[in-house]
């Protein structure tokens, strides 16, 4: 019986290990580590001020973002990059529901909005 209980505490030990040292490398496997927390964080986004004169797929590829530098919401930089398809492209400002790398959502914010929760 004691085999059996130390056999099943080394398997659940070396599981948590492992889930720690994939922590942030693969966003599918962000989302059912439960090391990695679910948080907001806040970023800048590519935009462009003249969507009208922009092709289908520009507009398409514009709001295609793709290794987007984010902040926390004690305004700390995080220490990965996100990537995650918009539906605005004119806004320039996102605040992000993110578990690691994988994106739940995101909603456009103001300039003030974000410069206030990134200087936090």
């Amino acid at each position: 019986m004691k085999k059996l209980i130390s056999i099943i505490l080394a398997s659940v030990i070396l599981i948590c290990i492992a889930l720690f040292a994939l922590k942030n490398t693969d966003e599918k496997l962000d989302l059912i580590n439960p090391l990695v927390k679910r948080e907001w964080s806040y970023a800048e986004v590519p935009h462009s001020k003249d969507t009208e004169h922009l092709s289908k797929q520009e507009l398409m590829d514009i709001q295609d973002y793709k290794d987007i530098e984010s902040y926390n919401a004690n305004g700390q930089k995080n220490n990965y990059l996100l990537d995650f398809k918009g539906h605005s492209p004119s806004e320039k400002y996102v605040e992000i529901d993110h578990k690691g790398k994988w994106v739940y959502f995101i909603e456009y914010i103001s300039q003030s909005e974000y410069e206030k929760m990134i200087k936090q």
